[in-house]
């Protein structure tokens, strides 16, 4: 009997055609009717308290229809904090509100949400809402985090997260015999994605069925859900994510943003469809960093060219937050350092501290 295989067969494109006619659907094709817009406020500062937000010139203009603060999310149900998926023992993971409450901790961090009838009257309100920031010490290089003070988290007393130690055969007696040992200082600098299409969400509550659809620019559509549900206090099979197409995202919409959270509460509370597109300037400032790592290596050789120890630290900036899998991106560091060789004796450590910075995560060949 004769078979067709795949392996090596030319095989056609099943999206191309939809794609390059512009028959496709990415989040902000998707239209409901009464759809209103929202609009954040964000954070000028890199650490700040919080000592006031004047709310009142936004909320009388004609074309709002809510503004909130951290303090009215907290109030009207929207407490807790955004989820991180880790299992690193000791780890430290300070609260991360959907929007700042009493303090700050990078430039771009949400501090409050306007809803109006259209995206450009969100955003022009959203200046009229006047924030007073009492400007706190900023630590943003990792080495300089890892030494002291000033603290992200100043409850913490530090702002290293988590120490991951691996070890492996016996590195010191290899490193104590070899005829070579080569060491270098690698640093992979922070960068920021940048997909065509920025962050997407569309958020659609049905009071009568008690059924929540979000359209969201997601990777992760079902893990979207189930996050989404222990943030708002919802049931799971009360919820549906919908992952239209993707304006590229690679690892970077591998996420649950804060906004995805505030969008979903803004619509359960007001019965309207809310939409929110971010700009551009707002991808760079709060879409997750990949990266930013500074990596000590030494490898013990003989002359003959044979490798026999590793020696690894890793030294990981992970921003002012977890964001889903912050702690866990630079343990992959470790898990890949020998790349195609064998090494018998390692010796490595991982170490991600707090900045105040924008989250690092999954992107892009992660770890």
């Amino acid at each position: 009997m004769a078979f067709t295989t795949m392996v090596g067969a030319r095989i056609r494109r099943r999206e191309d055609p939809r794609l390059i006619t512009g028959r496709a659907t990415y989040v902000d094709d998707v239209k409901l009717v009464g759809t209103v817009y929202a609009a954040f406020v964000r954070s000028p500062y890199a650490h700040a308290k919080i000592v006031s937000v004047d709310t009142q010139q936004a909320k009388d203009d004609p074309r709002v229809l809510a503004v909130y603060t951290g303090a009215d999310l907290a109030a009207g149900g929207l407490a807790g904090s955004m989820p991180v998926a880790h299992k690193i023992p000791d780890l430290k993971a300070p609260p991360h509100y959907a929007l700042a409450r009493d303090e700050v901790r990078f430039v771009g961090e949400p501090v409050a949400v306007v809803v109006a009838d259209s995206a450009y009257a969100a955003r022009d309100v959203a200046e009229l809402i006047a924030v007073e920031y009492d400007e706190l010490p900023v630590v943003v290089d990792p080495l300089k985090a890892e030494a002291g003070a000033p603290f992200v988290h100043a409850d913490l007393g530090t702002n290293v997260a988590f120490q991951m130690p691996l070890k492996a055969g016996d590195p010191d007696k290899a490193f104590a015999e070899a005829d070579v040992v080569v060491k270098q200082r690698i640093v992979n600098q922070r960068l920021a994605p940048v997909p065509i299409e920025p962050r997407s969400m569309l958020a659609s509550y049905d009071a009568g069925m008690q059924q929540l659809t979000i359209w969201s620019a997601t990777q992760i559509p079902h893990l979207l859900r189930t996050q989404l549900a222990v943030v708002l206090g919802w049931p799971e099979n009360k919820i549906r994510a919908i992952a239209p197409e993707v304006g590229g995202g690679f690892g970077a919409k591998l996420n649950v943003y804060a906004e995805e959270a505030v969008v979903c509460w803004l619509s359960m509370r007001l019965e309207r469809p809310v939409k929110y597109i971010e700009t551009r300037s707002e991808c760079f400032q709060a879409m997750i960093h990949g990266r930013d790592q500074i990596d000590d290596v030494e490898i013990a050789a003989k002359n003959d060219g044979t490798i026999t120890a590793l020696r690894l630290r890793v030294l990981s900036n992970l921003g002012a937050y977890h964001q889903l899998l912050t702690p866990v991106i630079p343990t992959l560091t470790m898990l890949m350092a020998h790349g195609c060789y064998r090494f018998e004796n390692i010796a490595a450590e991982v170490v991600g501290v707090f900045t105040n910075t924008m989250s690092t995560d999954a992107y892009r060949g992660a770890g």
